[in-house]
């Protein structure tokens, strides 16, 4: 529209300057078409000027930038609608920045720019004004009653709690639900409760509002904060939209009389299969008020871990970490240093349950195919050719897959291979290259080829024996946890491979020149053989094996521990209360099941099975005092005694 302005005089520039060029070519002899100088370059070309981007949505009092490309500055810009987007008259530079005031509902408006020559833009810039979601008064912080504490209105008290609230609305005053807002801690000694169990307290957090356009967070200022004032901003992260909240922060004195703990609700823990709960996923509570330090146990000692106890200084952190085991309400008794215990149904919980899905299978290790090539001079079909495979998913397939053979190979087995179990090849003729591929039953398939050339070198002479030695290593009557097996290789032809055929899986081979060690063997299966192949042609095999006990359960008795009274003979403190371990893995762990517990356990670790423990100098005070029992087997076997102390 600020184009049509000037069409009426443009026109007539354009004529008075056409005129004046053809009087000045006729003056210039230039009329007669000789050009003045032919080889000067053309004058460059400046585009129309452009407003960059074309089109946006902005919002009442944030900042919109706008980019000028093309045409000469400086450049003049115009509004339709100046009371709801002004625009600076005059612009030197090649960006603006326009802000709209406030609208009452959704405005259009054209904004046109024309450079210092005159020329406008191809097409004005359309801006949409949406009214602005958060009204500049719209925070209200309204802090929650606490001991010592009367003032609510505006005000959060040191060791208490508080509740922000804001308004979302739209075209029209309408509640605006779903939309996404930002609070951000700015200014003050106070935090924001979110609903993470590992981060409960936050300077920022994102919240979307209601059905009726609100959107609220939990402001907590910790205990014996000296009286501050507190800023919070909230952010509309659709429009960028900021208003920002003053409230007072008041120190408030509780004399040790508020016990608390942080955060409260269930905290649902999800196992990663539905044969699994988790293990070593940590919640954090924090613990205020009362007198420090805080004695924290819980009603599933087994089936917990608790770091940080006891908690020191208020405020502290006490760590809760599952070990596996599955439960549900899990929660805590907690109690300050002058016997105050936090009331029930302040305490949270926690539930650490089993997954939904199924276990993920491990992936298939990687197929090999030993040895990947043979050569031989002047086959004939009567020769046989051996290659074994591991790796990968049972049962193996084989098939010929390319032959130069004048005779047609044979592959036995063809299906149904077992793992290191040897697949026969014969019928070839030199010369000849023959490629064998086998396949597994993995999803994807691997494959692994073996080449038998038939045209190489002459056969070498055979090899010596191969000998492996010891045959065996026999651990029935101990334990093979923490055994190194070390075996002797000679004969055959260097170059030796080594790998299990049966029994345990996890074993670690370790070569070193002619011998071998196996480590990592447990207690879970009675006899584990591993086969030791040359690198000669035909390979050579031996078998040699390692012997383990099984583990059986694990038994401490007396099984119903200790039973005492601080006025009986003797009493918990004089009392000697011995403990036997037979079964399981040694050597076994003993420990109070709740860190602190007076008394004293010898010795804490018992070397071998039929050993056993004592535990003296338990305090007289009534209550139950649980000892764990863990052995070292991979599947830590874990018991829980019990010697109780009765007034």
């Amino acid at each position: 529209m600020f184009k049509q302005q000037l069409t009426a005089w443009l026109r007539l520039a354009c004529v008075l300057f056409g005129i004046a060029s053809v009087m000045g070519l006729a003056g210039c002899g230039g009329g007669n078409g000789a050009p003045n100088n032919p080889y000067l370059p053309p004058p460059p070309v400046i585009p129309d000027p452009n407003l960059v981007p074309g089109s946006a949505t902005i919002y009442p009092g944030t900042p919109f930038v706008l980019t000028i490309y093309g045409g000469v500055p400086p450049y003049r810009l115009f509004s339709t609608n100046p009371v709801a987007l002004p625009v600076p008259a005059i612009v030197n530079g090649d960006t603006v920045a326009v802000v709209a005031n406030q609208v009452e509902a959704q405005t259009t408006v054209l904004v046109g720019l024309q450079d210092s020559r005159g020329v406008f833009e191809p097409s004005d810039t359309v801006f949409t004004i949406n009214p602005a979601p958060l009204l500049p008064s719209g925070i209200t912080i309204q802090g929650n009653s606490t001991p010592g504490c009367s003032a609510t209105n505006n005000t959060v008290c040191s060791g208490g709690t508080g509740t922000a609230t804001v308004k979302v609305l739209g075209n029209g005053g309408v509640p605006i639900a779903g939309r996404p807002l930002r609070f951000d801690v700015v200014q003050g000694t106070f935090q924001i409760v979110s609903n993470n169990p590992a981060q409960p307290l936050v300077t920022t957090l994102t919240t979307t509002t209601d059905v009726n356009g609100n959107a609220a967070v939990i402001l907590s200022v910790p205990p014996d904060t000296p009286t501050q004032t507190g800023v919070l901003r909230v952010t509309d992260i659709t429009s960028g939209q900021q208003i920002t909240g003053v409230f007072d922060i008041l120190q408030v004195t509780i004399d040790g009389a508020v016990l608390s703990v942080l955060p409260l609700g269930t905290t649902t823990i999800t196992g990663p299969d539905n044969a699994h709960c988790s293990s070593g996923v940590s919640v954090n509570y924090y613990i205020f008020g009362g007198t420090p330090p805080y004695k924290v146990q819980t009603n599933f000692p087994q089936s917990i871990v608790l770091t940080g106890v006891p908690v020191a200084k208020n405020g502290g952190t006490f760590v809760a970490t599952t070990n596996g085991q599955c439960f549900t309400n899990l929660t805590f008794v907690i109690t300050d240093a002058n016997g105050v215990t936090i009331p029930q149904g302040q305490y949270p919980f926690i539930t650490n349950q089993l997954g939904t899905g199924a276990p993920t299978p491990p992936p298939p290790t990687a197929l090999i195919v030993t040895p990947g090539a043979i050569a031989k001079n002047n086959c004939v079909p009567a020769n046989t050719f051996q290659f074994i495979a591991t790796g990968g998913t049972t049962p193996y397939s084989a098939v010929i897959t390319s032959s130069t053979s004048s005779t047609s190979g044979t592959v036995a087995p063809q299906t149904n291979i077992a793992q290191a179990q040897a697949v026969t090849v014969s019928g070839l003729t030199s010369p000849s290259t023959t490629v064998i591929t086998l396949f597994d039953n993995s999803n994807p398939r691997q494959s692994s080829t073996v080449t038998i050339d038939c045209s190489g070198s002459p056969t070498p002479p055979p090899p010596s024996a191969l000998v492996v030695a010891p045959a065996n290593y026999n651990y029935t009557s101990n334990t093979c946890v923490g055994k190194s097996s070390t075996f002797t290789i000679t004969g055959g032809t260097p170059g030796y491979s080594v790998f299990a055929t049966s029994g345990q899986t996890g074993a670690t081979i370790t070569m070193t020149g002619s011998s071998f060690t196996v480590t990592g063997l447990a207690d879970t299966a009675a006899t584990t053989n591993f086969a030791v192949i040359d690198s000669g042609t035909p390979q050579l095999q031996q078998v040699v094996s390692i012997t383990c006990p099984t583990t059986g359960a694990m038994v401490v008795n007396p099984l119903t521990g200790y039973t005492y009274s601080a006025a009986g003979t003797p009493s918990c403190s004089s009392a000697n209360s011995t403990f036997t371990i037979v079964g399981g893995t040694p050597p076994y762990n003993v420990s109070f099941s709740i860190a602190g517990t007076t008394g004293t356990i010898t010795p804490t670790t018992v070397s071998t099975s039929g050993g056993g423990f004592s535990v003296t100098g338990l305090s007289n005070n009534p209550q139950v005092n649980n000892l764990t029992i863990r052995d070292s087997s991979p599947s830590v076997q874990t018991l829980v005694r019990t010697i109780t102390c009765n007034p």
